[in-house]
């Protein structure tokens, strides 16, 4: 498909207008390759947008409709001059903009703004991209062919210098690159989380609960997977460091107050940045319409953060492929063989984490296991097929409203919270990853080191905001807290690329399973469509 064709037309609001408007948009959604799905929803989203001006005040004004692709990324943005008009301002009266922010951020709701005197609505549209695997399959294939080529006709003199000069710079340059932007990009993700919330007594209500529940259950599964520490770890230590590992969790708890404002971007000190973030965000929440502005600026540069995070994430796929090359021409290919092991204990975990979900649910609420886990089929193919929990938002809705009966005002809020802050498989998986790589590297390890990790683990996996590239930033902060030298960042980033598929999917599977138990106890659930 060729790159479609700029289209820049003005129209009198009116509902003429708003059926070319409607039908420009499906033709330009065609030329794009977009998913006809999505052209759909762009088309019907575009209509609402328009009668809701024509309906509050604005009919007979301009409307302009300009559509193109900026950054190789098309998009549709149709303006309406005259007074402020929100056309999404009443989706969610009662749990505020977080909703709506966090469906826009993942590319599944359009983008409101207000500029001289013009309303605007922003939709940008995901081109259908070459699927993982067979980016991964051809990355694999190119360096692995390459990286054999040169292992036996170029001379050892050259390959080192190849490493030394070329790869591994490059690679050192792009993890600088990562930790340069982690801070800001999770201080900036939990501050708007909390903000986004929408009142004090939303989040007194409904959202301390909720948020609760999800944190709980992320660190608590996490807890339980410390069982498989004998399977990956290595051996425990019985020696006097344990008792410095005891220390550090004091110091951790303690060391979440920072000196300066600045000491936690410099320094990197992950639970200080989120508890600024938490501090700042409830901060915001009270003061209301006094910090406006302040909100919208933390907005913007979080949008802005974001955009330059998924720039980087383009870059991955040539990453990994100079990380296959290294791991050929400098002999530690048998590290990254020997992970079968760690993939067999991740499906392993990831299974049993599932079955306690459904097992709690279905003792707890009278339910066969067989009912829940039939009703959940069809999300978690949709996200084990894609990798994608935003590809798997509209299945997930479907099937809390109208197969477990769960209340859609709580479905609203409760699913797009969910995709943030419910994340036990990811804890599990970077709780395993370092009992994974402290094996392979030697690391040192006791009672409270596990217990540091732990909390770590799934600390930064709440915190890890869902976007591409979020995950690398993870590896890296964990691994540096928990000691494990950075060579192991190479191999956990080749690793994400296939376990994203598992964990998407099983994050997907049991956030309905949370969700069922939350709105159980808040009594907006429908029992009778739950069991049948």
């Amino acid at each position: 498909m060729g790159k479609p064709k700029a289209v820049q037309r003005s129209f009198i609001l009116d509902p003429e207008s708003c059926d070319k408007v409607a039908d420009l948009i499906m033709e330009f959604c065609t030329q794009t390759g977009a998913d006809r799905k999505d052209a759909l929803r762009f088309r019907l989203s575009a209509e609402e947008c328009i009668i809701y001006w024509m309906e509050h005040g604005l009919k007979g004004n301009n409307l302009i409709l300009d559509m193109g692709s900026h950054m190789f990324t098309p998009y549709i943005t149709i303006e309406a001059e005259g007074k402020p008009v929100n056309p999404y301002v009443e989706i969610n009266e009662e749990f505020g903009s977080f909703t709506d922010s966090i469906l826009s951020s993942l590319g599944l709701g359009p983008e409101y703004s207000y500029d001289d005197e013009s309303n605007s609505i922003r939709f940008r549209i995901k081109k259908k991209p070459l699927g993982q695997l067979a980016v991964l399959g051809i990355v694999i294939v190119a360096a692995v062919v390459l990286g054999l080529t040169g292992l036996f006709l170029f001379p050892d003199s050259l390959r080192e210098n190849l490493l030394e000069s070329l790869i591994n710079p490059i690679y050192n340059t792009f993890f600088n690159i990562l930790g340069c932007i982690a801070g800001p990009m999770i201080f900036l993700s939990v501050a708007w989380g909390v903000y986004g919330i929408g009142d004090a007594a939303t989040l007194g209500r409904i959202g301390k609960k909720m948020m609760l529940g999800y944190a709980g259950n992320t660190i608590a599964v996490c807890a339980f997977c410390v069982g498989f520490f004998p399977v990956l770890g290595p051996g425990m230590s019985t020696s006097a460091g344990s008792e410095g590992h005891f220390s550090s969790i004091a110091e951790l708890i303690l060391g979440i107050f920072p000196s300066t404002i600045v000491e936690p971007f410099a320094t990197g000190n992950t639970l200080q940045i989120i508890f600024m973030g938490i501090i700042i965000g409830i901060a915001l929440l009270y003061l209301g319409r006094q910090t406006s502005s302040v909100a919208k600026a933390i907005e913007e540069v979080n949008l802005l953060v974001q955009f330059l995070m998924e720039i980087i994430s383009r870059m991955v796929p040539f990453v990994i492929f100079l990380v296959i090359i290294n791991m050929i021409w400098s002999g530690s290919i048998n590290v990254m063989i020997s992970s079968w092991k760690l993939i067999a204990v991740l499906l392993v975990a990831f299974v049993a984490v599932a079955a306690a979900y459904f097992i709690v649910i279905s003792i707890w609420r009278k339910v066969s296991i067989v009912v829940l886990i039939k009703k959940s089929i069809p999300t978690f193919l949709v996200a084990l097929t894609t990798a994608s929990s935003a590809a798997a938002f509209s299945s997930n809705v479907d099937t809390c409203e109208k197969k477990f009966g769960i209340d859609s005002s709580l479905i609203r809020f409760g699913i797009p919270l969910g995709m943030v802050m419910h994340k036990p498989v990811a804890a599990v998986y970077n709780l395993l990853l370092v009992f994974f790589f402290a094996e392979k590297f030697g690391v040192t390890c006791s009672v409270s080191w596990i217990v540091v990790a732990v909390l770590i683990s799934s600390i930064i996996a709440i915190a890890t905001p869902p976007i591409p590239g979020g995950g690398a930033v993870a590896y890296t902060i964990i691994f540096a807290q928990m000691g494990i030298p950075s060579d192991a960042l190479a191999m956990a980033l080749a690793l994400d690329i296939i376990t994203d598929f598992l964990i998407t999917a099983f994050e997907m599977l049991v956030l309905p399973m949370a969700l069922v138990s939350i709105s159980s106890g808040l009594g907006m659930i429908d029992r009778e469509s739950l069991i049948r």
